[in-house]
């Protein structure tokens, strides 16, 4: 368990014991977070920041969250030092800069819910996000915080990279496969469908209601910087690069992804996907096979994961499909999800939401 001062079996019980800090916190993924942390037993945010809403309590940006905790400008040393969990809800090259002038003050465990810290070669990360990386002497520090893949990593550890919405609801349904040796033949397809929350709350033409309502379209279907994070883990597992080949869309919908893979050249039997899928996710908390294909619609507001497959014996591609959340297991249920393994507590803590089925 990571030694948090003052956190102990007893104490977690009487009272919330997990001093929070969240920068960024105003943003889609960080009012997310807060929802959720709300609820969650023993955790207690302490501070959170917003540039544009400082001085406003939460519930003045977002009135149907009941706190009047304020956004402060900033996240400083004093706060730093007072914080047992950090959580960076910042877009791309923020967080890395956040950190090289801030690391020195942080006593807690720091969780990157952004993208600064997904990939582990610093040449890779220029290649995928077109700058230099501005703290590489700790990006090896970082576990890939997926995990149901690398919860023995992610148990005490302190600095955790949250992976992204797009590659979690990838390697989710492909790792049962590729782990078993069936890595068919290059390329890996990979079509993802988005909801809106997953471009955050940015304006732009794309975004507008006039422009989005009863439409839908790809975008970035070459290079998405996704590619890089996925071709990582998924050389992890199976020991060699294999490339991937991965568009993404928008959906006229608020939330949720729903990811197809295809796979072609693997040859595996209709009768041995479904017991494949369920052992290997057998003491998952949140992922689990469905003879159905699963919809957008099962898993909005949730932390799950539902995964279906079928083998098209015909042309020899198996096809996977899995659904997520974005904002929740894409995001900010994943980051507690990774905080609540770090600490020793139950992996579920906060996390058992009903869900949104209509």
């Amino acid at each position: 368990m990571y030694n948090i001062p003052n956190l102990s079996i007893i104490g977690i019980i009487m009272e919330k014991n997990i001093k929070i800090a969240i920068v960024g916190g105003s943003g889609l993924t960080g009012s997310e977070l807060v929802k959720i942390l709300m609820g969650h037993n023993y955790a207690e945010i302490m501070f959170i920041s917003s540039r544009k809403f400082k001085g406003m309590s939460i519930k003045e940006v977002y009135p149907g969250i009941e706190s009047d905790l304020e956004y402060v400008g900033q996240i400083g040393p004093e706060e730093l030092k007072e914080a047992d969990v950090l959580f960076l809800c910042m877009p791309p090259h923020d967080s890395m800069r956040y950190l090289d002038e801030n690391l020195a003050y942080c006593k807690g465990m720091i969780i990157d819910v952004g993208s600064d810290f997904r990939i582990g070669d610093p040449g890779e990360y220029q290649r995928w996000y077109g700058q230099e990386h501005a703290a590489p002497n700790i990006l090896d520090r970082f576990v890939y915080g997926l995990p149901e893949i690398n919860k023995s990593k992610i148990k005490g550890a302190k600095f955790i990279a949250n992976p992204g919405c797009y590659p979690t609801s990838a390697l989710l349904g492909l790792f049962p496969i590729l782990d078993s040796g069936l890595a068919g033949a290059d390329p890996l397809i990979i079509d993802s469908k988005s909801g809106v929350t997953g471009a955050g709350r940015k304006l732009g033409d794309p975004y507008l209601f006039i422009n989005l309502n009863e439409n839908f379209y790809a975008y970035n279907p070459v290079l998405h910087r996704h590619i890089g994070e996925m071709e990582q883990e998924v050389e992890k597992i199976c020991g060699r690069r294999i490339d991937i080949s991965f568009t993404p869309h928008l959906l006229p919908v608020a939330r949720g992804i729903f990811t197809a893979i295809y796979m072609n050249g693997v040859d595996i039997s209709k009768e041995d996907i479904k017991p494949l899928y369920e052992k290997y996710y057998s003491t998952s908390a949140f992922v689990r096979y469905n003879d159905r294909i699963p919809q957008i619609r099962d898993v909005a507001g949730t932390n799950n994961c539902l995964i279906s497959a079928v083998y098209d014996a015909r042309v020899k591609i198996l096809k996977i499909f899995t659904a997520i959340d974005n904002l929740v297991k894409g995001a900010a249920g994943q980051a507690v999800q990774n905080m609540n393994i770090a600490l020793g507590i139950d992996e579920g803590e906060g996390l058992r939401l009903q869900g949104i089925n209509t």
